[in-house]
């Protein structure tokens, strides 16, 4: 069993834009990079469900992101509309659509409850696109909501490719913070079992906090960054979950990379698909 917990796609009537705008954005970025950078899905269920049986990927979580207040409702109703068929029953089945809230919404108790209330057990976020950091104490009483419900959070977490030149708003040192303020909180820390810009060993802070996971959604793909080989490498199994950030980075190069440096069999369950299953509630 493989699940890809960090995936993402669109409404097929929105994907094409989506893309579009996306690239756009990084077109600078991604020529100084030599063109690495480029999507190799078109954003759609349908495109995903075929690149997963290639991959070999059974099942995976889609993370979209509420970068205005009002779209947590468009969010919820799609990750509702997908678990209930609209997108064919086999998207139904192996894909889990999470939802979103803007951090500064004023009525994230409310949103925190109706997530809870359809069933949806965790939300994404992305600091750089909500204009956050995941340090700002302001943030506490959203967190402690969400960790009182029982949601998990997943967030995009150290440098993003679009933001270069960028404070650090989600690095190790924020989430560090974060988790100290809200003990209990169950956080994913999106990229840092991959390429995610930060000091060696910066990650390791993160250890101490057990509602801590990381995942191995490798933005730029290079496969021969020390320290995202050392992280994947000797990060516990209990504490990591296999993600890709697909439709930007292909499913089956990222598996292969992970297994590279984790031969064992009990811990490739781990990662794989176990700690993803009990985050998920599934297991």
């Amino acid at each position: 069993m493989v699940i890809d917990f960090h995936s993402h796609n669109f409404p097929a009537s929105l994907a094409a834009r989506a893309i579009e705008v996306m690239c756009g954005k990084l077109a600078a970025m991604n020529e100084q990079m030599g063109g690495d950078f480029k999507p190799v899905g078109d954003g759609t269920v349908a495109t995903q469900l075929r690149d997963m049986d290639r991959s070999g990927v059974d099942m995976c979580v889609n993370c979209p992101v509420c970068t205005r207040p009002d779209n947590f409702d468009a969010i919820l109703a799609r990750a509702i509309a997908v678990r209930n068929g609209a997108e064919g029953e086999e998207a139904a089945r192996r894909i889990f659509q999470l939802g979103s809230i803007h951090p500064e919404d004023p009525l994230f108790a409310e949103r925190v409850q109706a997530l809870k209330a359809a069933g949806i057990p965790g939300i994404k976020l992305h600091p750089n696109y909500q204009g956050i950091s995941l340090g700002d104490p302001k943030l506490v009483p959203f967190f402690a909501a969400l960790r009182d419900a029982g949601l998990f959070v997943i967030s995009h977490c150290g440098f993003d490719p679009g933001y270069i030149d960028a404070p650090d708003v989600a690095g190790p040192k924020q989430i560090a913070t974060l988790l100290e303020r809200v003990p209990g909180l169950k956080f994913v820390a999106g990229h840092l079992g991959g390429e995610c810009g930060n000091l060696a060993h910066a990650t390791d802070a993160l250890l101490q906090f057990e509602n801590c996971w990381i995942d191995t959604a490798v933005m730029v793909y290079r496969g021969n960054k020390p320290e995202a080989q050392r992280v994947v490498r000797e990060w516990p199994a209990d504490r990591m979950v296999f993600g890709t950030d697909y439709f930007w980075r292909d499913e089956a190069k990222i598996k292969a990379w992970v297994e590279s440096f984790r031969p064992d069999p009990v811990e490739r369950e781990k990662i794989f698909h176990v700690n993803a299953e009990r985050l998920l509630g599934i297991a």
